[in-house]
């Protein structure tokens, strides 16, 4: 099996239901109809589901009730929580309703948004009706629609983009250093979009240069050394990249809630550094270092010269 994950909520792993009976569910349906943006809640969903897998409230199984949470899927959620520190949740359809995804407890917009993850923990089981399948992990966290992405076309705000279906994407070419960007013409594969507005935190970046930058928690950024990290994890002082190689220093960092639909995009190229955008003049990952790539999420792809064993991992 494939392994993909998910860090805006925008893919997620082959599951358990057999895909040609379902009505209509691509993965970016059912990450982004159950949004968890709080790893906390992301954990109380998952230690919620192996409780009641465990005590199998619905006579189901004599071993386990994996309609709530898929023994398959237990290594993924160990390694990501190791390598990642974040927490795979699962997420559900019911196959009465062609497989439709149905929300689960700590879901953003669900009645249990506001709660913590010990409080999700100790739900009851009754909020999974008997005959609803897990059917994938998602990982909790992109865009948000006004931002700017560069295209050969312009800067193009990434909704309307979308919505005019433009696919002449600019990204760096697979040949850039840090010290040496080099910008080339790519192909958008797909968008991706919530499906619903949803109420989630996004991160405003301001710069030194007047530059600004409004993306969620987890999204990927070039980092000044020339790793990729997540937006939560950068703080004042620290540098963003612009699209010429050039840093930027970080001035303020503001956390707000924001209600609305998030945005990204994935190139059809798939190595690494082809899969550097520019948005708002800065060096961001695309989509698929939130699915696929996510193991890569750390690694130093503009540094050269340098050997691996020798670059601090941590």
């Amino acid at each position: 099996m494939k392994k993909s994950l998910s860090l805006c909520a925008v893919t997620m792993t082959l599951g358990l239901a057999t895909q040609a009976s379902a009505a209509w569910a691509p993965s970016s349906y059912r990450c982004a109809f159950d949004q968890i943006t709080n790893q906390d809640q992301a954990r109380g969903r998952q230690q919620w589901a192996k409780k009641w897998a465990d005590a199998d409230p619905y006579n189901i199984s004599a071993n386990k009730d994996q309609r709530f949470w898929a023994a398959m899927f237990n290594q993924d959620a160990l390694d990501s929580l190791n390598n990642y520190q974040t927490w795979l949740y699962p997420v559900y359809v019911d196959p009465n309703q062609g497989y439709d995804p149905v929300m689960g407890p700590g879901a953003a917009g669900s009645d249990t948004a506001g709660l913590t993850g010990d409080q999700i923990f100790n739900l009851d089981y009754t909020i999974k009706p008997v005959q609803v399948l897990m059917d994938g992990v998602c990982e909790p966290g992109c865009y948000t629609p006004d931002q700017k992405v560069l295209f050969q076309s312009g800067e193009v705000p990434i909704e309307k983009a979308q919505q005019a279906g433009a696919d002449d994407l600019v990204t760096l070419s697979s040949e850039s250093t840090l010290d040496a960007v080099q910008l080339v013409n790519n192909t958008v594969e797909r968008y991706t979009v919530d499906r619903d507005p949803v109420r989630q935190d996004v991160l405003d970046f301001r710069m030194a240069s007047g530059g600004k930058l409004s993306v969620t928690l987890e999204h990927p950024l070039v980092t000044g050394e020339g790793s990729l990290r997540k937006a939560k994890e950068f703080t004042v002082g620290e540098h963003l990249v612009r699209q010429d190689g050039s840093l930027d220093q970080i001035v303020t960092i503001e956390k707000r809630s924001w209600y609305g639909r998030v945005y990204n995009l994935r190139p059809v190229s798939k190595d690494l550094t082809s899969n550097i955008l520019v948005a708002e003049g800065y060096l961001n990952g695309s989509a698929r270092f939130q699915s696929e790539y996510v193991e890569e999420l750390n690694r130093l792809i503009l540094r050269k010269n340098v050997p691996d064993d020798v670059i601090p991992q941590n």
